[in-house]
């Protein structure tokens, strides 16, 4: 237990329960999805978190604890599978939730009943006794073991979206408005402030023997209701367009050594060079299909086994090279660098940094004034 905080209180629970209450919006947002309802489960249950944290103090200035363990309102198991199968939603729109998935909530029923029980209240009472009992020891267990499944979870998370991320380089050459960067950010502070918490509980545990606590208790909790605030407004306000269906290819073992299509490199090189189809931001690989007369399927194919690059980065190889051949011409000085790489296809400064400096191994101001110096 820590000292009672008026301030940090009322923060907590405004933005704890202003979670809950954009928790239930998402989930009844229109159209209905079921990746609304994992994003609303989220953050009801980390909104859970951070009004528990109000209520146990509270009820303990009132020496009322007692009653608070038969009422305890942390969910830890069903933090990961919510944040996971949101993902999944995210990642693969046509996924559907079976029965067979329910089994990812069990541990979520368990917990819910072990906190009903005697031995989580024993246990967890005798964390502030001097010699701990038993129980203690295994509520502790049954702790981290809920930070450990929110961990997997999370990292089976942002595994799903970088192969997401990957798959999408072979369909799109304008990607900002799909990468779903916005739900990597708090998929990795959930991740770190688990992880940070255990780390700095157990030192001011076993290091400092609690004399800690009143200095990071509080604010971590009035952080963790902010973020968590931010999320369900944030996940309110996400737009369903930005999600797109997209069905992986084929995996191919790479063979350097393979026989290269000729035909196909030939048409491809004087299809780019000739009518520029990357100068168009939002070029896609059904576009460039098209133009080539063949499937998206088959292009992609194509591109991977012939130039060894995926559609993402062949396009953007061209864009670059565009924006150099504009850095020699005579008009250079009439547009900065940014406004030359927009004229070359690149739909951002960030896009276009990255790829420049992955093709050239230099920033685009390095390149102009080696260029500069040379000429």
């Amino acid at each position: 237990m820590v000292t009672s905080n008026t301030i940090l209180f009322t923060i907590i629970c405004v933005c704890g329960l202003q979670a809950m209450i954009l928790s239930g919006l998402v989930a009844f947002k229109k159209p209905r999805t079921l990746a609304n309802i994992f994003l609303a489960l989220l953050v009801f249950f980390y909104a859970l978190i951070a009004i528990n944290i109000v209520v146990v103090n509270v009820m303990k200035d009132y020496d009322m604890l007692h009653v608070f363990r038969y009422m305890q309102l942390e969910l830890l198991y069903g933090i990961g599978p919510a944040l996971y199968f949101y993902t999944k939603c995210i990642t693969h729109p046509q996924f559907q939730f079976r029965k067979k998935d329910f089994i990812h909530f069990i541990p979520l029923l368990l917990e819910f009943i072990f906190y009903r029980t005697s031995i989580y209240r024993t246990g967890s009472d005798g964390l502030y006794l001097d010699v701990m009992p038993t129980n203690s020891y295994i509520y502790l267990t049954q702790q981290w073991i809920g930070v450990l499944s929110i961990w997997t979870y999370s990292i089976a998370s942002l595994i799903l979206l970088k192969k997401y991320q990957k798959q999408i380089k072979e369909y799109y050459s304008k990607i900002e408005h799909l990468s779903l960067k916005w739900l990597q950010t708090p998929i990795l502070i959930y991740i770190s402030y688990h992880f940070l918490w255990r780390i700095v509980t157990e030192i001011d545990r076993f290091i400092f023997d609690k004399s800690l606590r009143e200095y990071y208790f509080l604010p971590n909790f009035t952080i963790l209701a902010i973020i968590t605030c931010w999320i369900g407004f944030k996940g309110y306000l996400k737009k369903t367009q930005d999600v797109v269906n997209l069905k992986p290819f084929e995996k191919k073992s790479k063979n350097s050594n393979a026989t290269k299509d000729q035909n196909f490199l030939s048409k491809f090189k004087h299809l780019m060079e000739t009518r520029k189809p990357y100068l168009n931001p939002d070029l896609n690989l059904a576009m460039l299909a098209d133009l080539l007369e063949m499937k998206p399927r088959l292009l992609s194919s194509k591109i991977n086994d012939n130039l060894n690059q995926n559609f993402y980065d062949i396009v953007n190889t061209y864009r670059v090279e565009a924006f150099k051949e504009r850095l020699i011409s005579h008009d250079r000085d009439q547009l900065s660098l940014l406004g030359h790489a927009l004229e070359c296809g690149f739909s951002s400064k960030s896009t276009f940094n990255n790829a420049f400096k992955k093709i050239t191994q230099k920033t685009p101001s390095e390149y102009l004034r080696t260029l500069k110096k040379t000429s």
